[in-house]
C-alpha cells in the first residue's frame, strides 16, 4: 500500500475539518502549536467577515454545524486551504491533507528550496510529492518494511 490511511483523521464533520486546521497548520512565527480563536477573528474582520469568537467555538465544538458560505470562505481563506475541505468534499479533504502534511515537512525541515519548486505543481502532482515525501519520512523512522530500523519482520 502506498497511502497510509490509518494515520488520517476522518474528519467527518465541520467541527472535526476546522479542528484540524487548528491543529495543523501553525503560525508562522512563534512557537506556538496553533492559532487562537482571537486571531482568527481578528483577522476574518479585518477582512470583512463577521465571526464572532462564540460562534468560532460553537462551530468547532459542533454545536453550530450550518455557518454561512461567507464564514466558511474566511476560514478556507484564513488557513490558505480549498473551500471543498470544509464542506467535506472527499477529493479536496484528502487533497488538502496531502497539501498540510507536505506544508508541515517543508516547516520543520525548512527546505523553502523544495518549496519553490513544488508551488508551481498543479494539485494532483502536489499530492504525488506530499505521499512520496511522508513515505519517505516514514522509511526514516520505522524501515522499510514497516519495523523499526535494525529489526526485521518476523517469518510466518
Amino acid at each position: 500500500m502506498s497511502e497510509s490511511h490509518e494515520e488520517s483523521p476522518a474528519l467527518g464533520s465541520l467541527a472535526e475539518r476546522i479542528n484540524y486546521l487548528f491543529a495543523s497548520i501553525a503560525p508562522e512565527h512563534g512557537d506556538r502549536p496553533e492559532y487562537t480563536g482571537k486571531e482568527v477573528i481578528s483577522w476574518l474582520r479585518q477582512r470583512g467577515y463577521e465571526l464572532s469568537a462564540s460562534h468560532l467555538s460553537e462551530l468547532r465544538r459542533g454545536i453550530k454545524t450550518n455557518p454561512t458560505m461567507r464564514v466558511i470562505d474566511g476560514l478556507a481563506r484564513f488557513f490558505a486551504v480549498r473551500v471543498g475541505f470544509l464542506h467535506g468534499d472527499p477529493d479536496a479533504v484528502r487533497d488538502v491533507m496531502a497539501e498540510i502534511r507536505l506544508r508541515r515537512a517543508l516547516r520543520e525541515a525548512q527546505v523553502t528550496d523544495i518549496a519553490a519548486r513544488v508551488a508551481g505543481l498543479d494539485p494532483e502532482q502536489r499530492h504525488a510529492v506530499a505521499n512520496f515525501i511522508t513515505q519517505i519520512v516514514y522509511e526514516q523512522t520505522t524501515g522499510k518494511d514497516g519495523n523499526p530500523p535494525g529489526r526485521s519482520t518476523p517469518d510466518k
